[in-house]
Parts: C-alpha cells; structure tokens; sequence
C-alpha cells in the first residue's frame, strides 16, 4: 500500500500534484509560523538571561518598591562565596531624547570584588565602560548633552557577554566605596545574577528585562493569531477535490480495498506532503530567523542566535505536524470508510442553528462585565480575564459563521429574482459550513486586524500630554522619591526621603541654559491631598510657590493672593495610578492654597524639581545632564512628553503589522485553494449548466455570488465586533476612550477584501477551462 500510496501522490496528475503543493505550501507557512513563535518564546528567556545580571540585589540601602512603572521588588540575593570582597552596586535609568540608558555604578571593595560580564575588570573612581552603540551616541553628540553627565574617562567597551541585547546602550561607571556605601538604592553584592529573579507571583516584570510569563502569553496569543488561519488553510487544502477523492477511494473499497488499506493510502498521501511543508517550515523560519530578531517588540532587539530551537522543540514539530496532516486526512475521508457507497449519498446537512452566537455573545458580555466592574487586580488574572474573552471572541465567529451565511443566503434568496443570485442562495443555503469555511480565514485576519490596530492606535495615543496638555509637555521632572520605599498609603517614606533643600538646586546653571523657561519647586508634605473636586477623584500632594508656579502656565494657576499652593506630588507616579485617566488638564486647574510662608516652604524636603524647556531637545537634554551631574544616583529626569516605553509600544506596533500582513496572506491563500478546489469538484454540473444554455458570465456571477455573500456578511460582523471588543478593553484596562484607527487600517482592510475578490476573479480563467462540453461526459 506504501507504493501505492505514493504513486497516487506523485503519479496521480495534475490535480494530485497540485494539491500536493498546496497541503506542503499550507504546512509550510504553519510550521515556519509554529517554529519562529517558539523561537521567539526561547528567544525572551535567553535576553532575560543577559539582563538578569543588572538585577542582582543584596544587602542594600532601601529602594523603591512601590507602585510605578519601574518600580523594582526586593529580592534576594543569591548564593556566594563568603571569602569574596563585596562591591557596592546601584543601577538606574537614565534617558536621551527616546533612549533608555542603562546606567550602573559601581565600587569595588578589594581586587577579588565580583566584575560584570562583558569587561575584563571593575573600573577604578573616574573610569568607566560603555556598550558599542552608546560609545557611538556619546562621540557623536555634544558633550554638554551627553557626555558630560558621566564622570572621568572611558577604560573600554563592553562585550556581548555584558550586552543583554544589541544596540543597547548601557554604561558602568567606577566610584569609591565611600561614596556609594550611604546611598539609597546601593546594593552590596559578591556575586552577579546569571538567572532573572521575579519575586511577584503576578508576573510583574522586573526592574530590567520583561516577565519571561507575560511576554510567553503575548507569543503565544500572537501563534495562535497566525496558526488559526494557517490551520483553516491547512484544512481547505485537505478538501482540495475532496468529491474526486472520495469517488477515487470508493471505487477502490468496491474492488475489495479494506477500510484499513483506505486510510493508509490517504496516510501516505497527507504524510508526503507534511514531509515537504516541514521542511519548507524549517527553511521559512531560518530565512525569517534575521529579521525577526530586529524587531525590538520586548523594548530591545534579539541577537539572531537567541531565536534558537531545542531538541524537544524541533522533535515535537517534525513528528506532530505530520500525525495531525494525516488525522485531518483520515476525517475528511470518513464517509468512504463507512461504506463504498458513503461518496455518493450525499444528502443536505441540517442548517445551522442560533445558538451557534452564544459563544460570541459570552464574549461581549464577558468584556462588558469588565468594563463595569473592572478587570481583576492582578496581571495574571487580567492576563487570563482577557484571553478567555478573546479566545470566545474567536470561537465565536467561527461557530456563528454559518448561522450567519445562512442568514445572507435567505435575504439573498428574498432580493434576488437573477438565475446566478438564486443558484448561489440555493447553494449557500444548503451547505452554509462548507461556504463559510472558504472565507472563514480572511474574516479572522480581518477581526484581528481590527483589534490590533485599534489597541495600538489607543495605546500611542494614551499619553502623559493628553493630562497636561501641550504646554507642559516639554517640562523635565526630577523625581527625589524614586529611589525610597513607598508606604502602604502610597506615599514614601519621610526618614528616607532627600533633604535637598532650595539653595541645593542648581537653579543659576538651568537658567544659564537656552531654551529654560522655569523652575517649579515641589515640596513634600505629609498628608496633603487635591481634593476629589478637582479630578475626580483625590490624589496626592505637594506644596509649591505661587511666584515659581506662575513661571510654568501650562501647570495651572493659584488663587488670587495666595503665596503657596497644593499641587500633585511625583507627577509620573501619579500619573501611573490614575492611568493618565482624569477629566481636565492642569493648564485649566486653579489650585487650593495652603497655608504656610515661603520659610516654612522652603524647609520641606524637596518632593521633585520640574524644569520647563522650549521643548527643544538641546534644551532638554543640557538641561538633564545639569540635574544628572547634581543628583548623580537619582532615576533619570523625564519630560512628561516622553513616552518611556515607546521602544516596546513601536516593537509590538511592527509585530502587529507582521501579524496582520501574515493573516491576510494566508487567509487569501486559503481562499484561493478553496475556490479552486470548489470549481474542481463541480466542473461537470456546471459544465451541464452550459450545455443546457448557460452563459459563462452567469456561472462567473454563481461563483462570485458565493464567496462574496458569506465574505461581505461576515466581514462586517467581525470587524463590528473587533471595534466593540476594542472599545470595552480599552475603557476597562487602558483606561482610555477607544481611538479610531488612522487611514492605513481603512486602507489594509479595503485591500485585504478587494484582493480577496480580485482571487475570484482570477478563478474565472479556470471556470472556462473545466466546463467545456468534454466535461459532461459520465467518468
């Protein structure tokens, strides 16, 4: 039966060769998908692993632990030698222009002191290592901007062993151990990480890297995004002349074949085909493995040999793929093996029912639920919250597809009096499953399309300038309570929090500079609040003078002959909390006075430093080296116009774009397949038709009538319902109205469903080849 087999799958004529490549083109794009997914899972652990050593902790001086989005959790330290001398080790963050900049100071205590990957040894007070890329930025930028925030001289360049990803750009930085001991934040450590630590069981990301189990989710939502049209391509290229087939094999059962001896032929045929997409899988993700290890979707590019498959990874897709090819060839042959005469009673399924939108309806109601009860509390649980949903969301379309076929197929039959209209209502409505499978892909491509696009485009737009309008955005904040622990309440610390006082603030150095238009003094004081009245909801607060405040316009205003007033403590953790999610921006807010002198002001510790520039990013980054240079240990200052995650934002809005060009891709070449395969098996009927007076035109209008229906019905369903899921998951997890996607979504869709019919269209060649009269004839 081997021999055989292969000959009707090699030998069997163009049909069977054709079909051959279709299955291994369909299995290819599938295993090529399946391979740089799990590549990329593979690939997220090996970057943790290489950031894992700017994550060692120890005995320290407290740091923050508190809500924030870099906020870091306490965690032990890990195992080392007793006899190693110790080193102090604080790492922060610093930024230039959108780059993040990882910056680590360091002071060894004794020549046997633990030395970061990648350098040959701890750089001594005023020396210092940086990576490639930030050697490059540091030459080619004015040093007042740049250069002059790291204190000495460079003693080298970083090697890729110290490099979590390339292009990084990152810098170690040697000091005395007096002068690292007291601050806060240091660490004293005796050993680096070679492992990432997550101390949360929600899956919160560390202080550097990304939760290996959020970005696995993100990936492995992102596989199925791409395998579930790959699967329904996979399937219609199974179908390929499903009617000759079966007519094949009954004939073969009626000549004495055992059910046995069917299967094993159409084993053989579905395993040669499987063999050829696996390989062709293996060659797609090795021509791909390049490109996709640029895209920086966790925030920083992959090294090409991080994207790496296992033994078990590799064993599992060479031996699964081609077990399901042929269990999925084994169900679409089940009527032969029943009986020989299973291929030709063919009698009208039952049509679909209603309740076949329950699952979609769950979904809505699902996503409903969280819009008015909110998500819950932990990332793990919003993580699984909202896959379920989607995952309903999916199922649903593809179970109400044919109730909604159906539904398309009777208005046709209602508003159609044409011959070609009511043949395809006629056919459509007999088997509503089989015509909705041919354009079930593209209608996913499209709803995932829209989900997308949609969470991008609200994402982009849901920045720190939409809460403090355009005119702050320019303003540099120092944080000073950074680096302290945060009490239960939110607030820090007050034994841990700066005593920085006003004639410590480089005031005349920032005016100096061009482009500086003020300085606003935030004071911290405990158990100050703006009141509900002002945003909505109460928020945490500072104290500040009128006469500073006055310097800033775009920060609001205080009461007529106030001296000092209230105004939100740490902006950005602020921010962080509300989800940049209040009803009025701060140029609009008159702010309640408090009642305290400008001596007494000027006592408080300093809660943060906001500096206003032009806007301008020689302005901005002159004066962020003057701040670095004074608080040299602090988190970097940030403009409330940066968006410090936009590296990863622009990551996952290139994954999306991948996704989404893939989806449309293979969901056109599963409708092609599958309007191909139709004509094949139906080229004798309609042959007929001509014969009995038909026009070829007619027949084109059947054919086009088919696809278009079910595609047209169903396509505006999905995307409805990708808007709908769009706008409740934004309003319950982003905190964000749903922002309409610009005209490259429009455009993509338009195209995606005119190529879609530009495929019928190319069918039409084939239609008058195979219904000529020499077709007619009985086999």
């Amino acid at each position: 039966m081997l021999g055989l087999g292969l000959r009707l799958a090699v030998s069997g004529g163009r049909e069977s060769l054709v079909r051959l490549v279709v299955l291994a083109v369909a299995v290819g794009l599938g295993v090529g998908l399946l391979l740089i997914a799990v590549a990329g899972i593979n690939a997220v652990n090996a970057q943790n692993d290489r950031y894992a050593w700017l994550d060692t902790t120890g005995h320290s001086q407290p740091r923050q632990s508190g809500p924030g989005p870099t906020g870091a959790r306490q965690q032990s330290a890990p195992s080392a030698s007793a006899s190693r001398a110790p080193a102090w080790f604080l790492v922060t963050t610093d930024e230039f222009g959108r780059q993040r900049i990882a910056r680590v100071d360091l002071a060894a205590t004794g020549p046997s002191s633990p030395v970061p990957p990648g350098i040959p040894a701890d750089p001594g007070p005023g020396r210092y290592y940086v990576s490639p890329a930030l050697a490059a930025l540091l030459h080619s930028t004015p040093a007042d901007e740049l250069a002059d925030r790291y204190p000495g001289t460079q003693a080298g360049v970083i090697g890729e062993a110290g490099l979590p990803a390339p292009g990084i750009l990152l810098i170690v930085i040697g000091h005395a151990p007096a002068q690292l001991s007291g601050t806060p934040g240091a660490t004293k450590v005796t050993v680096f990480n070679t492992t990432p630590l997550f101390s949360c069981s929600s899956g919160c990301a560390s202080h550097y890297g990304i939760s290996a189990s959020s970005m696995d989710l993100i990936l492995s939502v992102i596989a199925l995004a791409l395998l579930a049209p790959v699967l329904i391509f996979i399937g219609t290229a199974t179908r390929l002349s499903a009617a000759r087939r079966e007519q094949r094999f009954a004939a073969l059962r009626l000549v004495g074949a055992t059910r046995r001896q069917i299967s094993a032929l159409s084993a053989v045929e579905s395993t040669v085909a499987a063999a050829a997409g696996v390989v062709a899988g293996f060659g797609l993700f090795f021509a791909l493995r390049d490109p996709m290890a640029a895209i920086p979707f966790t925030g920083a590019p992959f090294y090409p040999s991080d994207l790496s498959l296992t033994v078990p990874d590799i064993a599992i897709v060479v031996i699964g793929v081609p077990g399901l090819a042929v269990a999925a060839a084994r169900l679409a042959l089940r009527r032969v093996r029943i009986s020989p005469l299973g291929a030709a009673r063919r009698v009208t399924p039952k049509p679909p029912r209603w309740w076949r939108v329950i699952p979609l309806a769950a979904g809505i109601a699902e996503l409903g639920f969280f819009v008015v009860h909110g998500p819950p509390a932990t990332i793990s649980g919003q993580a699984k919250a909202f896959t379920s949903a989607g995952a309903l969301l999916i199922i649903g379309l593809m179970t109400a597809g044919p109730w909604l076929t159906m539904a398309g197929a009777r208005t046709l039959a209602r508003r159609t009096s044409s011959p070609s209209g009511l043949i395809a209502a006629r056919r459509l409505a007999d088997d509503p499953r089989r015509a909705f499978r041919a354009i079930s892909g593209l209608v996913l491509a499209l709803f995932i399309t829209t989900v997308a696009v949609a969470l991008a485009t609200t994402e982009n737009a849901k920045t720190p300038v939409d809460w403090v309008g355009p005119a702050a955005s320019g303003v540099l904040i120092q944080d000073f309570t950074e680096n302290v622990p945060i009490l239960a309440n939110g607030r820090p610390e007050p034994q841990y929090l700066s005593r920085i006082v006003a004639g410590a603030v480089p005031a005349g150095q920032l005016r100096q500079i061009d482009g500086v238009l003020g300085i606003v003094e935030v004071y911290d004081e405990p158990d100050r609040q703006i009141p509900a009245s002002i945003f909505g909801s109460s928020m945490q607060a500072g104290v500040v003078s009128c006469t500073q405040l006055a310097e800033i316009p775009g920060y609001g205003h205080c009461p007529a002959g106030a001296v000092v007033a209230a105004f939100p403590a740490s902006l950005f953790r602020n921010l962080y909390l509300s989800g940049y999610h209040v009803n009025q921006t701060l140029a609009k807010v008159t702010w309640p006075a408090a009642n305290l002198t400008a001596t007494q002001l000027a006592a408080l510790p300093l809660d943060s430093l906001n500096v206003a520039t032009n806007g301008s990013t020689s302005a901005i980054e002159r004066a962020r080296t003057v701040l670095d240079k004074t608080y040299p240990f602090l988190q970097a200052p940030r403009t409330l116009g940066d968006k410090s995650s936009a590296a990863q934002v622009e990551g996952y809005e290139q994954l999306f774009n991948v996704v989404i060009l893939a989806s449309l891709v293979i969901a056109g070449c599963a409708l092609a397949a599958s309007v191909a395969g139709g004509l094949a098996d139906r080229k004798r009927p309609f042959s007929l038709l001509r014969l009995t007076g038909a026009r070829l035109a007619m027949l084109r209008r059947v054919v086009t009538l088919e696809a278009a229906v079910p595609l047209l019905a169903t396509a505006t369903v999905s995307i409805g319902i990708g808007f709908a899921a769009s706008a409740m998951y934004a309003s319950a997890q982003l905190h964000h109205p749903l922002v309409a996607p610009g005209t490259a979504y429009y455009a993509l869709t338009t195209a995606g469903i005119v190529a879609a019919l530009a495929i019928l269209v190319g069918t039409f060649p084939l239609l008058a080849r195979i219904t000529g009269p020499e077709v007619a004839r009985n086999d």
